[in-house]
C-alpha cells in the first residue's frame, strides 16, 4: 500500500496520502473515558437512555463512527476487586451506547477488571449482542490482542487497545482474563500485521497519571513507535484531563481526550473535548476538535460544547498544551480544526 506526506504550498501539514481509493469521506467521532454506573443509572433511567447526548445529538448524528473508552463492565454478578474505586453497569444500560450511536470501544483500561472474569465475560457478551465493535481485552491475553475490524463503504478500519494502568492484576496473561498491556515482544508486530490488512489504523491507549495536563516520557515514546509500525491515529485517555495533541511524522497523537460521560462530579473533571476525525476523499485527513462541559455538578451526565470566551480560553489552552510537543507551529482555528504549520518562526500561537 503506498504511502506519502502531502504538504500543502501555504506550509500546512495537513494532508496525509494512504493510497486508499476514492470514495465518500469517513467521519469518526472519538470521546473519552465512558462510565455510566454510579449515580448516571438512576439518571438515565428516569429521563431515557438518550439522555447523556442531548447536546451533542446534532454533533453525533451521521458519524460513521463513535468512539469512547468503557471504564467499567456490564454485569450485576461477579465479586469487586480490592481497590479504592469499582465500577459496573447493568448490562440494559448498553442502551446508552447505542442511542448515542457508540459502535466502537476500548475495554483495555483499570476498571474492566473490578468484578472479575465474570464482569469481563457478561460485557463482551453484552457487545456481541448488540453489534458494538471492541477491542483490548479478552478472556486471555490472545483474546485481548485481537483488532477489531470495521467496513465502512470500501474502506476497513482496524482497531487496537492497550492499557498501561495498574494494577498489574488486570493485565491478561497466556492463561487469565483481563486487559492487553503492551508487550514489546507483540504490540510493534500486531499494529504491523493489521495495518497489511487494513486501510487505517487506530490505536487506543490507556495511560499517563490521573489529572496531569502533559504526557510522560514514556507515552511519546510508545505513540512514536506505534505510529512507525504503522498506526494512523493514537487515542489516549485516563488522566480525566486533556493533554496536548502531537503530529508525528504526519498522524496525530491525542494524549488524552479527557472525560466524556463519567458517572462522578468530581471537581477536576470539568471540560473535555471530543475529537472529530475526519478521512476525506481524495485521501486526506481532518481533525475538529470539539470543546465541551462535563462538570456533572452543572451538566448531570450530559456533555454540553462550551461557547464564546470559554471556548477561545479552552483551544488557546489545548495549543499551549500542543506546543510543547511539536516541533512546528499548532494552529486551532476558531471552528476547532487543528492545523500544523511548518514556517513556525513567522507565526505565533494563536486561535483564529
Amino acid at each position: 500500500m503506498g504511502k506519502s506526506l502531502q504538504i500543502l504550498s501555504m506550509g500546512w501539514l495537513f494532508l496525509v496520502q494512504l493510497g486508499w481509493p476514492q470514495s465518500r469521506e469517513i467521519r469518526l467521532i472519538a470521546g473519552g473515558d465512558l462510565m455510566i454506573g454510579s449515580w448516571v443509572i438512576d439518571v438515565v433511567r428516569r429521563e431515557g437512555m438518550d439522555y447523556p447526548f442531548h447536546q451533542i445529538r446534532s454533533l453525533l448524528k451521521g458519524a460513521d463512527v463513535v468512539f469512547a473508552n468503557l471504564e467499567a463492565p456490564f454485569t450485576t454478578e461477579g465479586q469487586p476487586f480490592p481497590k479504592q474505586y469499582t465500577f459496573k453497569v447493568p448490562p440494559d444500560l448498553v442502551g446508552v451506547l447505542q442511542a448515542g450511536g457508540i459502535n466502537l470501544v476500548s475495554l483495555a483500561n483499570n476498571h474492566i477488571m473490578d468484578y472479575g472474569e465474570t464482569g469481563l465475560r457478561h460485557t463482551l457478551a453484552v457487545l456481541d449482542e448488540k453489534g458494538i465493535y471492541y477491542a483490548g481485552a479478552g478472556m486471555n491475553l490472545q483474546q485481548a490482542r485481537q483488532p477489531a475490524v470495521l467496513t465502512i463503504g470500501e474502506r476497513t478500519i482496524g482497531f487496537l487497545a492497550y492499557s498501561l494502568t495498574f494494577p498489574q492484576e488486570f493485565w491478561a496473561t497466556d492463561s487469565t482474563a483481563g486487559a492487553c498491556f503492551p508487550h514489546h515482544q507483540f504490540v510493534y508486530q500486531d499494529v504491523r500485521q493489521l495495518k497489511q490488512k487494513t486501510d487505517w489504523v487506530i490505536v487506543s491507549c490507556h495511560w499517563g497519571q490521573e489529572l496531569k495536563s502533559h504526557p510522560k516520557p514514556y507515552q511519546v515514546q510508545l505513540a512514536h513507535r506505534l505510529i512507525d509500525a504503522g498506526a494512523d491515529l493514537v487515542l489516549g485517555h485516563h488522566p480525566h484531563v486533556i493533554q496536548g495533541i502531537e503530529i508525528y511524522r504526519g498522524r496525530p497523537i491525542v494524549y488524552s481526550l479527557g472525560n466524556f460521560i463519567f458517572g462522578s462530579y468530581s471537581e477536576n473533571a470539568r471540560v473535555s473535548m471530543l475529537l472529530e476525525f475526519t478521512l476525506k476523499s481524495p485521501p486526506e485527513y481532518e481533525l475538529t476538535i470539539i470543546p465541551i462541559r462535563v462538570y456533572n455538578k452543572e451538566v448531570e451526565f450530559q456533555p454540553t460544547p462550551l461557547r464564546g470566551q470559554e471556548r477561545r480560553d479552552f483551544l488557546a489552552h489545548l495549543i499551549q498544551l500542543s506546543r510543547e510537543l511539536n516541533l512546528y507551529e499548532v494552529v486551532i482555528s476558531s471552528d476547532g480544526k487543528l492545523r500544523y504549520m511548518n514556517n513556525s518562526r513567522n507565526l505565533k500561537h494563536k486561535v483564529n
